[in-house]
């Protein structure tokens, strides 16, 4: 059975921008999880976390996924690329997320992974690889799965569509690094969907967004979200479905888009 998630750092209030703030209000809106950003709960200091796990315990809802893994100041690809301070922290990050609960951490990183100009994108492709490799096994024994987010062109110029991820993902063929489709992201590229029913089992994760603004789904805002859950359907795929997307009013936003999702993933 689908379920639905909020990631709530896209509305959140304050430095760093967490948004743990509306927990409770997610779970009062009807969202069955939450999602929370990795790297900015990384900057916290040892008591601010945990107090952040005890909100977290309090708030009616599970923390079951966190986005943005690696900050932007940790490079990934090119000349910079800093393998074991890369690690060092993805272990930190990935004791702080099996702490809170997740079970999925998002890599999309554009900052951290993007090819720095002139350098060569095999070369990067292959650093990108290495450091997967390593961080299954990081996570395995964590229970966690790394999933790779395809960033549309305007963000991000390495792994910019499900299909470059899902050919990355089935090359390594590992446990725990599998694959995310973006509602968002594919609609920005303007990509087939059917990379999704191609997937099957190796999609692992879903966020979701109107292609216009990065809002909220809601009716008439132009997108086609019953044949984006037909193809779910097509897939297998029973996991987790997160909004990602900015609201001017979450109390209205959030039912609104449930009401529109639930019935289609049924």
């Amino acid at each position: 059975m689908i379920r639905f998630g909020c990631c709530l750092n896209m509305n959140a209030a304050g430095q760093p921008k967490i948004g743990a703030e509306a927990i409770p209000l997610a779970a009062k809106l009807g969202f069955d999880y939450i999602e929370l950003p990795l790297a900015q709960v990384m900057e916290l200091p040892p008591d601010a976390f945990r107090d952040l796990v005890g909100k977290i315990r309090s708030g009616g809802l599970p923390l079951e996924a966190c986005n943005n893994f690696f900050p932007a100041g940790i490079r990934l690809t090119g000349e910079d690329a800093n393998p074991a301070a890369a690690l060092e922290y993805a272990g930190a990050a990935a004791e702080r997320a099996a702490a809170m609960g997740a079970a999925i951490i998002v890599l999309g990183s554009s900052g951290a992974k993007n090819i720095p100009p002139g350098f060569p994108h095999d070369r990067a492709r292959e650093q990108f690889k290495g450091l997967l490799v390593k961080l299954q096994a990081l996570v395995e024994p964590l229970g966690i799965t790394v999933t790779l987010e395809p960033l549309n062109t305007k963000e991000s110029n390495f792994i910019t569509t499900a299909a470059e991820a899902l050919a990355l993902v089935r090359e390594l063929s590992l446990d725990h690094i599998k694959l995310l489709v973006d509602y968002y992201h594919l609609r920005m590229e303007n990509e087939d969907p059917a990379v999704i029913r191609e997937a099957g089992e190796d999609l692992r994760h879903i966020h979701i967004a109107s292609r216009e603004g990065r809002l909220f789904p809601r009716p008439g805002d132009g997108e086609n979200y019953a044949l984006f859950f037909g193809l779910l359907k097509a897939a297998g795929y029973q996991g987790r479905v997160s909004v990602e997307a900015f609201s001017k009013d979450l109390q209205a936003d959030g039912p609104a888009a449930l009401s529109l999702l639930r019935p289609l993933a049924n």
